[in-house]
């Protein structure tokens, strides 16, 4: 028994170790994240609210959840609007205030606002 409780205790550590190692890349990527959307929102030429405002009036609903889109590389808002029971995710141009695209969560189909016009 005394034999096993080095290994034990190591092994523990170990655990603690990798633990504590994931736990701060976790937090970097997400220190990473929230820089790049500060930055995003920067370059915003119009507000949030301009960028609700826009996305209800094109779908006819209401917004539920705005944030910047942080896979773009463009500034752009993902707007979530709630419309006859279904949510649409509608993406505004954060330097114009355009509607890119509208397209329903839930499904993979996407309408391009080209496509819709």
């Amino acid at each position: 028994m005394k034999t096993q409780t080095p290994k034990i205790l190591t092994s523990l550590c170990a655990i603690v170790i990798i633990g504590s190692m994931a736990n701060l890349a976790q937090a970097e990527n997400s220190k990473d994240k929230e820089t790049k959307e500060l930055q995003l929102f920067s370059q915003a030429s119009i507000s949030l609210q301009d960028a609700i405002k826009a996305a209800e009036e094109k779908t006819g609903g209401k917004a539920m959840e705005a944030e910047i889109n942080d896979e773009s590389t463009t500034v752009q808002f993902e707007i979530e609007v709630l419309k006859d029971g279904k949510v649409h995710e509608v993406m505004v141009d954060g330097k114009t205030g355009k509607v890119l695209k509208v397209s329903l969560e839930d499904e993979s189909k996407e309408t391009s606002e080209n496509e819709k016009d």
